[in-house]
This record gives C-alpha cells, structure tokens and sequence, in this order.
C-alpha cells in the first residue's frame, strides 16, 4: 500500500526545474558562426550577401541567435533539425 502511495505522490507532485534536466538527455545543440552558414549557402548558388544568406538559413531551418563575448556581438546559427523530437 505504500508504495501505491509513493507512485501516486510522484506522479501528482511536479518535479522540480533543474530535475527536469537531468531526467531528459538533451543533445548538443549545432551552432554555426555565420562564415559557416555563408560557405553552405554559397555551395547550393545562393548570392553572396547577407540578405540573401540569411533567408536561405531562416529557409533551411536554422535560427539566429546573436552574443557578446569580450565586448563583441558574434552572429550564430542553431540547427533546428536537431531540436525536434
């Protein structure tokens, strides 16, 4: 009987957030500066400008994501692909 209980407290109490990762393996996100995303573009013919590269990338699935490092803002790309379940 209490074990019957135990799994039922368990299922009704929600687990808390920094549990939540370790109970899922999240893979390794692909993140790609924009020079990589320019020489894939550049190899299906797309134009080489920054217009035309970043709709080729938004088209392909990929989302752009800007960070500062050491006082630098650096463009990166993260596959979505491998986000999906």
């Amino acid at each position: 009987m209490e074990l019957l209980l135990l799994q039922y407290h368990k299922q009704i109490t929600p687990p808390h957030r920094l549990t939540d990762y370790k109970l899922f393996r999240i893979s390794k996100m692909e993140e790609f500066t924009y020079e990589q995303i320019r020489a894939k573009a550049l190899k299906q013919g797309v134009k080489d400008n920054k217009v035309h590269i970043g709709l080729w990338a938004n088209l392909n699935n990929y989302l752009k994501t800007r960070r500062k490092k050491n006082g630098k803002v650096t463009t990166y790309y993260i596959s979505l692909q491998k986000l999906a379940y």
